[in-house]
């Protein structure tokens, strides 16, 4: 009986921490819905309608390209965030909070790549065109990664010496 009181505790406090998550990935997914809607807002109502005689394709082209990336990174933390929860014949129990935001990763670069292009939406939206090129930064980083995780050490990887098929029999001593 107290190991069944102990399952019963350990299983709830489980199940409260993965509540917790879930109220809190649904707190930060709505702040951050609610940042990339004005953001959107504040470019389309400036740039495109205020400032129409000078957004030419290259700018519809720019903001179909970060409308994109927004909702490539949009799709990815929203189902990084998702709880799961058991089938309702099972009833419908939740099993996990999603996962943590805050967690280094693929999840990190999302965020990076979220706060980079609102950065490039507001910039060339108010500022300057000249902007678009921090967009060549992720890129980059992702060519420099690559070059130096993968492509380096494979292609500076020294050849393996071929194996005789026999070793070479040592001498025997003079008697």
């Amino acid at each position: 009986s107290s190991d069944l009181a102990r399952r019963l505790v350990v299983g709830h406090m489980a199940n409260e921490a993965a509540k917790k998550r879930v109220i809190k990935n649904r707190e930060v997914i709505g702040k951050y819905r609610r940042i990339l809607l004005g953001t959107n807002a504040l470019y389309v109502l400036y740039r495109v309608v205020y400032l129409w005689d000078t957004f030419s394709l290259w700018h519809m082209g720019g903001f179909a390209l970060l409308l994109t990336v927004y909702a490539v990174v949009w799709f990815m933390l929203t189902k990084a965030a998702a709880p799961v929860y058991a089938p309702l014949k099972d009833g419908g129990a939740l099993i996990s909070g999603g996962s943590d935001l805050d967690q280094a990763g693929v999840i990190e670069y999302c965020w990076d790549m979220l706060f980079v292009t609102i950065f490039v939406q507001l910039g060339t939206g108010f500022i300057s065109d000249w902007l678009w090129l921090v967009y060549t930064v992720p890129p980059a980083i992702g060519l420099y990664y690559l070059w130096v995780k993968i492509v380096y050490p494979w292609i500076s990887k020294p050849d393996e010496e071929p194996q005789a098929a026999e070793p070479p029999k040592a001498e025997e001593p003079p008697k």
